[in-house]
């Protein structure tokens, strides 16, 4: 194979990707605007409620009133909402509830002050919410409280799944196409969607690869591995997903991404589809990102997203099997620890997040070849270091100042996991795929 030439991940790297989880456990989250497009998010909380046996939790949000300043600054001043426009919006949703749902109990109904999407993922995160449900209505409109841009910022601003229901839904999904390239974050997204679909549904895997079938000499080699190493993570997959009863087929596609998923959304009559927002595959083929935009916007049937952040899936992962071992190294002995540390891990395939305390949750980069970790007990400073190997000189280092523990989450194997770095100002999660 030429020296240019693409290169694809050996199919025991495939293997290391896989790594038990569980979804998302808490209860059903309903948002709504009160708006004829937010109707859609109740009949299909009530199904996935019954077969999960679920609760279901109904939040709006009021945006405050805001008086403009002028004193030594132009600036609005956040006024309270009046208790009688949080009574009105309370008294809208249990409307909308008795006219989209009549025969369901009601539901707990929160109403909150404060920018909409923002105080939805609060809510979310606060009651452990294994889905965010919204309506999509049947057209986006840019500015829609509850629209597709917003359905987008939630998942840029919170790690709940989305699921943007479709009008007209009086059935859990049996015709499911699920996107991926086959990294960890796309088989999470795949198993938060099995618990939110109907038993004994049929579910398409679908790849979209890069257009090879008219590839010149010099790269048929490549794609005949593209084509093989395709199959083991479809295998992979299978493997994972079948003893939850569903019906399991797999597709791979050619071409640009999002036309070419929404084509065959379009062909094979889908009543959902679902996608991870982050995450590079072994084929380093992305069906995220852009393509989830595009999904969200486009697609012609229900969407599921699944936000692929590190510390979702670190938890899942800890929280997977009793048989999950956890490990936290003392300090005045991390530089032997670290070494150690690297030598059983080094060149192994990661993702790194940052989580400071000051601006949130930060992707540093995902399907990061791991080249070591070092510590510094003089100024207590830790360093990850990523690049192609340990022997190429060229790297990507993450610094982290103030080091106070050091936590690593390993399988029943001993294989590890996910390393938790608490520092001055956050943490620091990397997660061994």
């Amino acid at each position: 194979m030429p020296t240019n030439a693409p290169t694809i991940r050996d199919a025991s790297d495939i293997l290391n990707n896989f790594e038990p989880t569980v979804a998302p456990s808490g209860p059903i989250l309903v948002a709504t605007d009160t708006s004829p497009a937010s109707d859609a998010a109740f009949p299909i909380a009530r199904l996935i409620a019954a077969s999960l046996h679920a609760p279901v939790n109904v939040v709006s949000a009021l945006r405050p009133n805001a008086m403009p300043m002028y004193a030594f600054d132009t600036v609005p001043y956040p006024m309270r909402a009046e208790p009688y426009l949080v009574e009105g919006r309370q008294s809208m949703i249990e409307r909308q509830m008795a006219r989209t749902v009549p025969s369901a109990t009601p539901w707990p109904v929160r109403v909150r002050v404060g920018e909409p999407l923002h105080e939805i993922v609060d809510d979310a995160r606060t009651i452990d919410a294994r889905v965010i449900v919204v309506g999509r209505g049947r057209h986006t409109v840019l500015g829609r409280t509850l629209g597709g841009e917003s359905v987008l910022r939630l998942l840029q601003l919170g790690d709940t799944p989305v699921l943007a229901a479709q009008p007209g839904i009086d059935a859990l999904a049996r015709n499911v196409v699920i996107a991926t390239d086959f990294s960890a974050f796309s088989l999470y997204a795949a198993q938060v969607a099995i618990n939110l679909i109907a038993p004994g549904a049929t579910v398409r895997l679908v790849h979209v690869g890069p257009s090879l079938s008219d590839a010149d000499t010099t790269l048929q080699a490549y794609a005949e591995g593209y084509a093989k190493e395709a199959e083991k993570g479809f295998a992979l997959l299978k493997e994972h997903l079948e003893p939850h009863g569903v019906t399991l087929e797999t597709v791979t596609l050619h071409g640009n991404p999002s036309e070419r998923l929404i084509e065959y959304l379009d062909a094979t009559h889908a009543d959902l589809v679902v996608t991870a927002t982050h995450g590079y595959g072994f084929l380093r083929r992305m069906v995220l990102g852009s393509v989830t935009t595009e999904l969200v916007r486009s697609a012609p049937c229900s969407v599921l997203c699944v936000p692929g952040r590190a510390r979702t899936i670190a938890a899942a992962r800890a929280n997977a099997t009793a048989h999950q071992q956890t490990r936290s190294y003392a300090i005045n002995v991390l530089d032997a620890e670290l070494n150690a540390f690297t030598t059983r891990n080094v060149g192994r395939s990661c993702s790194v997040e940052m989580d400071r305390d000051d601006f949130g949750a930060q992707t540093l980069g995902h399907d990061m070849s791991l080249v070591g970790a070092t510590y510094d007990k003089h100024d207590r400073s830790m360093t990850l270091m990523f690049g192609a190997s340990s022997l190429q000189g060229e790297h990507l280092s993450h610094g982290m100042q103030g080091c106070e523990s050091v936590h690593t989450i390993s399988n029943a194997e001993g294989r590890d996991q996910v390393m938790r770095i608490v520092h001055q100002g956050g943490q620091t999660l990397l997660l061994l795929e």
